[in-house]
């Protein structure tokens, strides 16, 4: 069972920074060709707080990176494994740390590493926010990050994420709908507002909790009753594994038994990163991939 207390310290990060709904999009001025601009090739140090910005900063110019975050999903990739770790579980980023490896610029999330960000700002540090509650948001981080470092011949997320771009056209009619399940008690579930809902809808899955609001304290996700389950029967349950937790906690909701989705084995499993958490381009990936499977 995921408390909320432990819902909101997954993975070092607590879940209403991925729901941020701000982020300071600026507009972007692509080429004719529609590819990133050929700049100057000044060489920026650039610190990433979070392991999505991370691994975003390693498409676009790896060599930039000068420190990272003690994150999971980066802990498997041999390629940043001698670069500096600036933080660690849930505790803030090493401010000394990250001055010592005097950057340019430093990546973090907005909500989160507020804090952090100003003080860095204040010393002449260039910063920027991060908040990814929709795939463009992820599109436009990439692009931004690209302009910031005047980088060149920049891999497109397209073909970095080609799963989360080959999408089913069926007609709206056809649509398979479905309802995704983050915890047990309460039983939450993302609507429209969220990474996840927007990854759904992408997909021309019919997430019946989309347009469902409710006071939570996390913006993006709603609190479903047994009885609305019981009432709309999803023809599909996506159930999320999250860490510190297994899919065993489902089926203690009392009327699990009598959902459709159960009856006819229509429980597809993912995991936290990359459908609610979006964490890496790897992991993301991944979830377009058993998306586009339903």
């Amino acid at each position: 069972m995921l408390s909320k207390k432990n819902f909101l310290i997954l993975s070092g990060l607590p879940i209403f920074v991925l729901l941020a709904s701000i982020f300071n999009k600026g507009s972007i001025n692509l080429s004719e060709d529609n590819k990133l601009p050929i700049n100057s090739s000044i060489n920026k140090k650039v610190v990433a707080l979070t392991s999505l910005s991370a691994d975003l900063i390693t498409n676009i110019s790896k060599e930039t990176l000068v420190g990272i975050p003690g994150s999971s999903i980066l802990k498997k990739n041999e390629e940043l494994k001698d670069i500096p770790i600036v933080s660690s579980g849930r505790m803030p980023p090493n401010i000394e740390k990250i001055i010592s490896l005097k950057p340019d610029l430093v990546v973090g999330a907005k909500g989160f590493h507020d804090k952090t960000l100003s003080k860095l700002n204040d010393l002449g540090i260039d910063t920027v926010y991060t908040s990814i509650t929709n795939f463009e948001d992820l599109e436009q981080l990439h692009n931004n990050l690209a302009l910031k470092l005047n980088a060149t011949n920049v891999k497109p997320l397209d073909k970095i994420l080609d799963d989360c771009y080959l999408i089913n056209n069926e007609n709206d009619s056809s649509k398979k709908n479905i309802v995704a399940l983050v915890s047990s008690r309460p039983i939450l579930s993302p609507n429209q507002n969220s990474w996840a809902g927007n990854l759904i809808s992408k997909f021309k899955l019919e997430n019946l909790a989309a347009e469902i609001t409710s006071k939570t304290e996390f913006k993006g996700y709603v609190n479903l009753s047994p009885e609305w389950l019981l009432k709309s029967q999803p023809e599909n349950l996506l159930v999320i594994k999250t860490p510190g937790s297994d899919l065993s906690q489902y089926k203690s909701i009392n009327i699990w038994n009598d959902l459709k989705a159960v009856k006819n084995n229509k429980i597809f499993t993912f995991d936290y990163y990359g459908l609610i958490n979006p964490g890496g381009l790897e992991v993301i990936n991944q979830a377009c991939k058993k998306l586009s499977s339903i």
